[in-house]
């Protein structure tokens, strides 16, 4: 019996392009830093909903580019000395100032700075998204501690 492949990207519809359905495969999306649309395939994977949809990043590969990841070295050698938290213990963030429960592996990340790959330490997943989408930019930061205070012009 011979099984339709179901699409990689969806997971739902039957694939007619390699591994993708029809709709995936014309899928576009704007990249937020280019401000370019470009097919979702020149937008790195993310992460796959809970329904199977994957997800794919904001900014396309170019725009990626200069951004640095962590050595997997200096990521080990981090690791040993500064332990992450473990699953169902709670964590202090030291940006929002917020005591979690770590329930998953991506509760609590490792910061690090883009241009430089140094690392800067834990925070919780949600004060490390706000940094990154203020492109870890201190000037822009501030605008916005501005603007929360109501003394940035509208």
């Amino acid at each position: 019996m011979n099984k339709a492949l179901i699409c990689t990207e969806c997971n739902k519809n039957v694939s007619v392009h390699g591994h993708f359905c029809d709709s995936c495969y014309k899928e576009t999306k704007i990249c937020r830093r280019c401000q370019q649309r470009k097919s979702i395939f020149e937008f790195e994977k993310n992460q796959k909903s809970i329904a199977g949809k994957v997800s794919r990043r904001g900014e396309c590969r170019v725009c990626r580019k200069w951004k640095l990841s962590i050595a997997n070295k200096v990521r080990r050698e981090f690791e040993k000395i500064n332990l992450p938290p473990p699953l169902g213990e709670p964590f202090h963030c030291p940006v929002c100032d917020h005591t979690i429960i770590r329930q998953f592996k991506n509760d609590v990340v490792l910061d690090h700075s883009h241009t430089t790959g140094e690392i800067r330490g834990w925070l919780c997943r949600m004060c490390n998204n706000s940094i990154g989408m203020m492109n870890d930019d201190v000037p822009t930061l501030k605008r916005a501690i501005r603007w929360l205070e109501g003394s940035l012009q509208k």
